[in-house]
């Protein structure tokens, strides 16, 4: 049979790599291609393990879950009246946000007797206003390789490498944190897939300020990262992948994606902070741990040495209650950015500072900016930080900046950084897409510590992550820094260091436990005996015949006690839906336009009250639900509703509920920005285009395309605003620049934007065009 001659082509590249064989020579040959294929195999295997053990770790952790039992939580009352008993605790934690619980829990699983007591609500600072990622650190890695290979670390190449090596520990142990909150937590936690879209072939201005990195795009450099990103994070996470413009332009379809070259994606963790916080809590407290929201430290008391033995304690919420004494043998202050004024009551006023504060402001945008399952990042904002564009609750996340500030609980969200946000979010989105500001739901401003040791000798080798110091005289020690993700970390280095200076509680204490733990919400409980599992919500659905939009909900912040919010409702109050397929169990606001698409339950309010220690309305609309953080507006609709079920769980009179409604409206309106930025009184520093657009189209009642003296007096008698001659003339001519008469369209926007302006006439301008005729009753 004859054999089809093989082209000439392919007989010339066949001879040359023969004789490039013989070249070489037939055993060297052979032994390289043996060492090639042995490098590969080899590769193979170890990846391949790498992921089976990776795998059977992720097995072995649920199935802890499901054999962990739950227990029940002691409610606030009982743990008051422990804490007012005179018992002796090994462990006093003053602070109960993130880190403060995390201790709590991490060393009561020890075997220590632990209470801890926070002045405000669980994750009333930090803890509830953060981007609400638990991600690995893939800007610290990045800056780290950055500064090991940057020109500088040439000069001194020891001191390069010592400090690249705190920063690879710091992602090695986020990456831990990470597998355990995802695997151990699943029914606060997600991963959430972040688009890294790249417009550019080559990208200058550099990122991160290493000229090497602007060929990212057209090497694959980014690919290759998140590539390493997955190995070290053990293929817990699903795969990094890359998309092509056209699918970016299906999958992630509000992205202009005609200008993309291709995006990289790769995944984090995500969840609800507040109501993380709040289950690191109760789980401390079902373990045994003596835990109270509310619980003021009036003052610090000292035995003759000078050394700290207990504080004198406040319960805030009884007007006649007096402070009581709680013993302890060690004091762990975790105050977040107000440590230093925690450190003020055992160390006087004039105590050296530790902490230094940022600022960052977050908005909320209606769920069609994002899709419901990716989320976008831009490392390349105009500050030179970190921009993410994140779905979250069903709706569109988008944060954060980071500004100096000064820590305080309650801030106004400042206008300026709303307006920063909206303009970067325009930066990738497609052009028919336009982001305005009565787009922003809601937005709030977090502040974030950044920590040194104040006790250290060698100031140089503070902690870029978190800090826990000890203080030499009065034996506190205190935790402070860090991030969201390393709060189980935090704690159990800060009880690790309050056991090395205290060998009797050493000798008590066990190992660590807490990487083990599972958090409240995932255990077995009589309604669910398996556990938790992926298909909880349609159990829950089909038991209780609720609708499965409410069981999503109600299984993502309450896991397996999602049962137990459910019998908080009367059945009387349960009625047939219109459909006659599930119950119809009582929402929050029925029938208000503005919550639509919020499925928050009534029952949520007496479950947060009786089981959660919720003792105020703004607890409940802003850490048990996260109404607040979603939309200001709704929130402020549901107060009313919110107080009347608190009121009748908790006893209060009509004056009490007059007060605790009066001060949650005054949060609600200082800590968050709505669509209309702090209501009638807002002060709009800076705005989109757009919106100024719109305003001046509104006043422009001629139609000229120009304002004149006459025409915006014309536009106040039709639109309903007051606006004095006095206050006319003024604005006329702070409007008018060039003197002709008219205001133009360039000269409004200049004089919208300037902090000189006349704001009480911007302020009645734009509720005018907002409001018309009903300025009056909007302002009444």
């Amino acid at each position: 049979m004859l054999r089809r001659a093989a082209p000439i082509s392919q007989r010339l590249v066949g001879r040359r790599f023969s004789a490039a064989a013989e070249a070489v020579g037939p055993s060297k040959w052979r032994r390289r291609l043996l060492l090639a294929s042995g490098a590969v195999g080899f590769t193979a295997v170890g990846v391949g393990s790498f992921s089976y053990s990776s795998e059977k770790k992720r097995q072995d952790r649920e199935k802890k879950i499901r054999t962990v039992e739950e227990k029940p939580v002691p409610t606030r009352a009982d743990q008051i009246k422990r804490l007012a008993s005179g018992e002796e605790f090994d462990i006093l934690v003053v602070g109960g946000g993130a880190t403060g619980a995390g201790v709590a829990l991490e060393a009561q699983l020890r075997g220590l007797k632990v209470a801890c007591v926070e002045q405000e609500d669980f994750a009333s600072g930090t803890s509830s206003k953060s981007t609400k990622l638990l991600w690995a650190g893939s800007r610290y890695l990045v800056k780290g390789l950055v500064k090991l290979f940057s020109p500088s670390s040439l000069m001194n190449p020891v001191a390069a490498w010592s400090e690249f090596a705190g920063t690879w520990h710091m992602v090695l142990g986020c990456f831990r944190e990470r597998t355990y909150m995802l695997t151990m937590n699943p029914h606060i936690t997600n991963w959430v897939p972040i688009a890294v879209p790249l417009d550019k072939w080559i990208i200058w201005p550099p990122p991160f300020d290493y000229p090497p990195a602007a060929l990212g795009p057209c090497t694959g450099l980014f690919v290759i990262f998140f590539k390493f990103y997955d190995f070290l994070g053990q293929y817990v996470a699903p795969n990094s992948y890359v998309m092509s413009s056209e699918r970016a332009r299906t999958d992630f379809p509000q992205m202009d994606g005609k200008r993309m070259k291709y995006v990289s994606v790769f995944y984090e963790g995500e969840h609800n902070d507040a109501r993380t916080n709040v289950c690191i809590a109760l789980t401390a407290a079902m373990y045994g741990s003596c835990i109270a929201n509310y619980a003021k430290v009036e003052r610090i008391v000292f035995d003759e040495k000078g050394v700290a033995t207990g504080a004198e304690v406040l319960d805030k919420t009884d007007p006649a209650a007096k402070p009581f004494a709680v013993k302890a043998k060690k004091i762990v202050y975790c105050g977040g950015p107000f440590t230093d004024g925690l450190r003020q009551l055992s160390e006087g006023k004039d105590v050296k500072p530790m902490v230094n504060a940022s600022g960052g402001t977050h908005i909320v945008l209606p769920p069609y900016y994002c899709p419901r399952h990716i989320g976008m990042v831009d490392m390349m904002t105009s500050r030179g930080s970190f921009l993410f564009f994140l779905p979250w609750e069903g709706y569109t996340l988008v944060g954060t900046t980071d500004v100096k500030t000064k820590p305080d609980l309650h801030h106004e969200v400042p206008e300026d950084e709303i307006q920063y946000l909206i303009n970067e979010c325009e930066k990738y989105l497609s052009p028919n897409l336009q982001v305005r500001r009565r787009d922003v739901m809601s937005a709030w401003y977090g502040i974030r510590p950044l920590c040194g040791d104040p006790n250290a000798q060698d100031q140089s080798s503070a902690s870029r992550d978190h800090v826990v110091s000890h203080h030499p005289t009065n034996g506190i020690t205190f935790v402070s820094g860090g991030k969201w993700t390393t709060w189980r970390e935090m704690a159990e280095d800060g009880v690790d260091q309050v056991l090395e200076r205290h060998p009797d509680l050493k000798k008590k204490a066990g190992p660590s436990k807490t990487l083990e733990t599972p958090l409240l919400g995932t255990g077995k409980t009589s309604e669910f005996p398996e556990g938790y599992h992926e298909n909880l919500a349609v159990r829950l659905s089909q038991k209780y015949d609720v609708a499965f939009d409410v069981a999503q909900h109600l299984v993502r912040n309450y896991g397996t006690r999602a049962a137990d919010v459910l019998s908080c409702v009367e059945e009387s109050q349960v009625k047939g839906s219109r459909s006659g397929l599930y119950k119809h169990y009582p929402r929050l606001y029925e029938g208000a336009a503005a919550t639509t698409g919020y499925p928050y339950l009534e029952a949520e309010v007496r479950y947060a009250v009786n089981q959660e220690y919720a003792m105020t309305p703004a607890d409940v609309l802003s850490r048990r639900t996260r109404l607040a953080f979603l939309n200001s507006t709704a929130a402020r609709l549901c107060l009313p509703r919110v107080v009347e079920i608190m009121a009748e769980c908790l006893g209060w009179s009509d004056a009490r509920a007059l007060e605790e409604h009066e001060r949650a409206e005054q949060i609600l309106a200082r800590d968050f920005a709505g669509p209309v930025p702090n209501k009638v009184g807002a002060l709009l520093r800076t705005s989109c285009t757009a919106d100024v657009k719109d305003v001046f189209d509104k006043i422009d009642v001629e139609r000229k395309g120009t304002l004149t003296k006459a025409g915006i007096s014309k536009a106040a008698a039709e639109l309903g605003f007051p606006l004095s001659q006095a206050e006319l003339q003024k604005a006329v001519n702070e409007m008018d620049t060039d003197r002709n008469g008219e205001v133009h369209f360039p000269e409004f926007l200049a004089w919208w934007n300037s902090s000189e302006k006349s704001q009480d006439v911007q302020k009645k301008i734009y509720m005018g065009s907002r409001a018309g005729s009903r300025w009056k009753t909007i302002e009444q």
